[in-house]
């Protein structure tokens, strides 16, 4: 007779202490701190809402705050580090207000035993660098900042600013399925593969954010590349297309030079309409060039599998017949995120 026990905890622990320690972060309060934070993280709701915050810990408030320049910051509360249910209350105080760019920060007082928690802000247009890239720069001079946030549904990444990184998955994934981030990450390179690389950077970051969103809301969405050489394939049906298509290289261009609130207001409206597309029916068809040009697109036929029977949701069908195209070389890539959060992308 085997009689084995498996600590899940024990795994994620002994993870968290060897990425903190590959980040000079010699503090067992602080790792038992950060488990907590990246279990709550999997699937955090508060009164039924999905909740997506970003947690910063660190030990130097004051020249983290100097480094982030233009900011707010609002402390909330306090409690012994000792205690893992004082990161548990912070998570749970901040987390409703971690929203509109704001995010959570733990500050871990080197002169007693204390923490202190609450939200910080970067004050700046669309196209700022965020908080995170601005603090986990790979710079010698600066702080020690840890950054833990949930990627998606039971993927929890965190971060060091010397660039060690941890993807805790807490679904029933094999450790070789690839997370969401990173097929995203392929789909908006061919969306983004015709501009220019000195204008790529801007419009690919501009591209991450939406999709991020896309991501967290969990909803289900189809959406597509073409060359920007060419018109929409005859495959799709009904689709809208729009008389003048978003052109976000163009107003990213815009607001660059004339960095005023009206060309910032334009771009932060064009992520908007585009999330709207992406979220509704049928199939959102954009460009090489990064143009939104249709949405409410859908596909003519289905593909039968070797049975003689079609299989899978309508989504999966959709998505069958625009990875064929692809195979044919009539689009250059599709994208597809279930219901269930699962992502899939077939590009050239």
């Amino acid at each position: 007779m085997s009689n084995r026990f498996v600590s899940l905890l024990e795994t994620l622990q002994e993870a968290i202490n060897f990425l903190l320690e590959s980040e000079r972060v010699l503090c067992h309060d602080t790792v038992n701190g950060l488990v907590e934070i990246v279990t709550l993280l999997s699937q955090y709701r508060e009164e039924g809402k999905a909740l997506y915050p970003k947690i910063f810990i660190f030990d130097d408030l004051e020249t983290v705050l100097g480094i982030l320049a233009e900011h707010e910051n609002i402390k909330i509360g306090n409690g012994p580090k000792n205690n893992k249910l004082t990161f548990k209350k912070a998570l749970k105080e901040c987390a409703p207000l971690a929203i509109g760019g704001w995010a959570i920060y733990i500050y871990i007082r080197r002169k007693d035993d204390f923490i202190d928690y609450g939200l910080f802000k970067s004050i700046g247009d669309l196209l700022k660098p965020s908080i995170e890239s601005t603090l986990l720069s790979n710079d010698d001079d600066s702080p020690t900042v840890i950054m833990a946030y949930q990627v998606s549904e039971k993927y929890v990444k965190v971060v060091g600013r010397s660039g060690n990184s941890l993807l805790v998955n807490f679904g029933t994934a094999g450790v070789d399925e690839e997370p969401p981030t990173v097929i995203i990450n392929r789909f908006i390179d061919l969306l983004t593969s015709d501009i220019e690389e000195n204008e790529k950077l801007n419009v690919h970051y501009y591209y991450e954010l939406l999709f991020e969103d896309i991501l967290r809301k969990g909803h289900g969405t189809l959406a597509v590349v073409i060359s920007h050489e060419n018109e929409i394939p005859d495959n799709f049906r009904d689709s809208i297309k729009l008389d003048t298509s978003i052109k976000v290289l163009e107003r990213i261009s815009t607001f660059k030079t004339q960095r005023d609130v009206d060309t910032n207001k334009r771009l932060e409206s064009s992520v908007e309409l585009t999330k709207g597309m992406l979220l509704s029916d049928g199939i959102t068809i954009f460009n090489t060039k990064g143009d939104v040009i249709a949405y409410k697109a859908f596909v003519k036929r289905s593909i039968e599998t070797e049975d003689g029977k079609v299989h899978g949701g309508a989504r999966s069908r959709a998505f069958n017949v625009l990875c064929k195209m692809v195979e044919d070389g009539l689009i250059v890539s599709t994208f597809m995120q279930s219901q269930d959060g699962a992502v899939y992308h077939k590009g050239v």
